[in-house]
């Protein structure tokens, strides 16, 4: 399932020695995201890991956001959802069907990713390189989050950083996520034989990713 994804984002480091932490519903960081996320990944979950793959998870949810994990038709795609509804679904799949492995959700990251991109996008996408995807995704992050930005901080092609600012998760699996959902925007793009070579965390809340391709 992997398919060499992993092999494409190296192991975050952490040298602003950030606090990591496991998403937590109960006690949500006032973020919110699109449902389309959540939609996709409860699709996901069944087909690749079965209709109960999300139970233990859904069950354990605070009563007022159950029945968005319980009931699809209370889900809408662009809704606005608390954030730690997508990222502990995710992080429930990494424990229970990963080992506990937070790089399984580069894979997760992607696959959403990859859904999520309509053909009219994917069409548009191929005539740019990952400094212009990148600073389109920015100006557009707000139609999926209502927090954070993503900035392109430096662009000396063929290679770039990007820079993830006040994202309000400290978990692994939600940066590993957004590794797997990077690599398949890059992957639509005109870019070639792309890698990163940095994945990093300076500073609270901020994630730095250096990227290279051909």
């Amino acid at each position: 399932m992997d398919s060499g994804l992993s092999k494409l984002v190296p192991v975050l480091t952490n040298p602003g020695r950030v606090p990591l932490l496991k998403v937590d519903p109960a006690r949500p960081c006032g973020g919110r995201m699109k449902g389309y996320g959540l939609l996709h990944l409860l699709e996901y979950a069944e087909t690749t890991y079965g209709p109960g793959a999300l139970t233990a998870w859904s069950d354990a949810l605070p009563l007022p956001l159950r029945g968005f994990a319980t009931t699809k038709a209370q889900l809408t795609s662009i809704g606005w959802l608390p954030v730690e509804l997508y990222f502990s679904a995710l992080e429930h799949l990494v424990t229970t069907q990963h080992q506990g492995d937070p790089r399984s959700a580069i894979v997760m990251g992607h696959a959403m990713a990859t859904r999520a991109i309509s053909s009219f996008f994917r069409a548009a996408m191929g005539f740019v390189t990952p400094p212009t995807l990148f600073s389109l995704a920015g100006r557009f992050w707000r139609s999926s989050f209502d927090f954070g930005t993503l900035e392109v901080t430096k662009n000396t092609p063929p290679t770039a950083e990007v820079e993830v600012r006040d994202w309000p998760l400290m978990a692994q699996s939600a940066y590993y996520e957004l590794g797997g959902t990077f690599i398949a925007w890059m992957e639509a793009s005109k870019a070639k034989e792309v890698r990163f070579t940095r994945f990093e965390l300076t500073r609270a809340p901020a994630l730095v990713v250096a990227v290279e391709w051909t």
